[in-house]
């Protein structure tokens, strides 16, 4: 999958690392050490320029307070979230809401809906106010455009981002349950006007039962939706 010259590693479920043409790199939803599909070998990534955040559950910020320490990496994530990862020691948090743009890392990063739940699970089991659910448009030096969906079920406004923001290329949840299946991503894939899809959120746990082949099986001639395991690569 040619990605002009940036490069993109699943660690499982909804954990994404970006490497841009200019060597910097972008975390996006950490769920390392407790992620039981990511490979041993990238349960530390290693530093990174920046780390996105789409939402509050467990399965996308266990381990972020952890990673990033006091090291300073910048760290974006909604209000609501944000607050918790300050009170959780994490050092530098940009917060912001749907529409926001920020740059970091050589790339304009735009938080856009998603629908999904944002709860925050505390250790006692009851449910922090996590705010809604997000995803990312993504915007690289070099032109490339990716949306970063998070985790989200198909909605009619995705023709709207895609009119705004022309992405390249899709990073969609698929695994059903939680999120849309391939039954209704390529609805997605269609309001999005996408040749390229990378999947995400499924067959990490039992129920996540959407695969990319379905996904392919359903999409029009011409748009690429690549067969991956944890740990793969695309790009340069």
């Amino acid at each position: 999958m040619d990605l002009n010259g940036n490069a993109v590693t699943w660690l499982g479920h909804g954990t994404w690392l970006w490497t841009t043409s200019q060597g910097k790199r972008i975390l996006v939803d950490p769920f390392l050490a407790n992620n039981p599909t990511c490979p041993d070998d990238l349960k530390d990534p290693g530093p990174v320029d920046a780390v996105l955040v789409t939402h509050g559950h467990i399965d996308h910020i266990a381990d972020l307070a952890a990673f990033v320490g006091d090291s300073g990496t910048p760290v974006f994530a909604s209000w609501e979230v944000g607050a918790h990862l300050i009170g959780q020691g994490v050092a530098e948090v940009t917060q912001m809401g749907l529409g926001g743009t920020i740059e970091t890392a050589g790339i304009r990063a735009t938080m856009v809906f998603a629908a999904h739940g944002g709860g925050i699970g505390a250790p006692d089991n009851t449910m922090l106010e996590g705010g809604g659910a997000a995803g990312f448009m993504l915007h690289f030096p070099d032109g490339l455009v990716v949306y970063q969906a998070g985790d989200t079920d198909v909605f009619g406004d995705m023709a709207l981002l895609a009119e705004i923001h022309r992405p390249d290329v899709a990073v969609l949840p698929i695994g059903d349950l939680f999120t849309m299946g391939p039954e209704r991503a390529v609805h997605a894939v269609r309001l999005l006007g996408v040749t390229k899809v990378l999947c995400g959120h499924w067959g990490t746990f039992p129920g996540l039962t959407g695969t990319p082949e379905a996904l392919q099986a359903l999409v029009p001639a011409g748009v690429e939706v690549p067969s991956l395991s944890p740990g793969d690569s695309f790009g340069t």
